[in-house]
């Protein structure tokens, strides 16, 4: 079994000291992280490399991406989908055999006068994704994916043959965003820091058919605007 984790850390919301305790006790074996900022990155390098001894990480904010596990990561690379935003793949040695594993953040639904542009720009991101996922190797999806289920892209992962963990396996409503007014919180407002009950579920493990997901469930809250998920898959594929 592999119990994988997707987390959109917030460029800097979650504190280092928080954020590092909540992944070490997350019990994953491989960790997707999103929106990584520089302390966050320098914290998990220095307090979580017994923990999680391969790690590759861009700690860049908003667009960073990281990836820590602990099997080894043989390969990476950053795919260049949509301009300024790299989303990261990388080739997991996992027991049972290796693992494509990408780490992928689409930006949200613009409004205001390059909406359309922004809008194709996200599609071709979406579509360079689903295209890389599902090459033909066992492969894992982490995302915060900005798109709720009752969206085009969602249908769209969907037909492409990824399946959606928590869709499959989880229970309740999987609701990861809010859980504070993030544009409030990097202004240092006091009301940035009123807890809010998430009420979308936009962050996801998607997989291949090469598994099944066992289980799936929300992690625990390190102080982003996001709440992770977690999902327990078994290998079907020999």
């Amino acid at each position: 079994m592999l119990t994988v984790m997707t987390y959109n850390v917030g460029a800097g919301l979650a504190a280092p000291s928080r954020l590092v305790e909540v992944l070490r006790q997350s019990g994953a074996d491989i960790i997707g992280l999103q929106e990584l900022a520089a302390e966050q990155g320098a914290a998990i390098a220095d307090q979580l490399g017994g923990d999680y001894p391969h790690q590759v990480l861009h700690a860049t904010g908003i667009p960073g991406k990281g990836l820590i596990s602990r099997f080894p990561i043989q390969e990476t690379a950053l795919l260049e989908l949509h301009p300024g935003r790299p989303d990261l793949q990388a080739l997991v040695a996992a027991p049972g055999g290796e693992i494509s594993v990408i780490v992928a953040h689409p930006p949200p639904p613009r409004i205001g006068r390059n909406r359309i542009r922004q809008a194709a720009l996200a599609d071709q991101q979406i579509s360079g994704i689903a295209v890389v996922a599902t090459r033909g190797q066992p492969a894992v999806l982490l995302t915060d994916f900005n798109r709720v289920g009752w969206q085009a892209a969602y249908r769209q992962l969907r037909q492409s043959g990824l399946i959606d963990a928590f869709g499959t396996a989880g229970r309740g409503t999987g609701f990861t965003l809010p859980t504070r007014l993030s544009h409030l919180a990097y202004r240092g407002h006091p009301l940035g820091e009123l807890p809010l009950p998430p009420l979308l579920r936009v962050d996801y493990v998607w997989h291949t058919a090469h598994f099944r997901a066992l289980a799936s469930w929300i992690g625990g809250n390190a102080g982003s605007d996001h709440l992770p998920v977690l999902a327990e898959l078994v290998r079907v594929d020999g």
